[in-house]
């Protein structure tokens, strides 16, 4: 079960930054379905999100592994 915190809103940059949270995740979720590999969300030093797919590298660097603020389970499996 997922559950959900209630967000500050003392100022628009912490309004911000959920927006582009939730922009992001809207992302992961929809391309976990479809994928092998989970999708990884990672927050920038700036306050931006983006979404990695695993299968896209190699191994995560550390860097990016420390960035990673949530994970969307992979859809797909190809174990039978």
């Amino acid at each position: 079960m997922t559950y959900l915190s209630p967000i500050s809103i003392n100022d628009s940059n912490t309004v911000l930054e959920h927006e582009a949270f939730m922009a992001a995740y809207a992302k992961a979720a929809a391309r976990a379905p479809y994928s092998y590999f989970d999708q990884h969300i990672i927050r920038t030093d700036d306050a931006h999100y983006w979404v990695a797919d695993e299968g896209d590298y190699e191994t995560l660097m550390q860097d990016l592994i420390d960035r990673i603020v949530h994970t969307v389970p992979a859809g797909r499996d190809d174990e039978y």
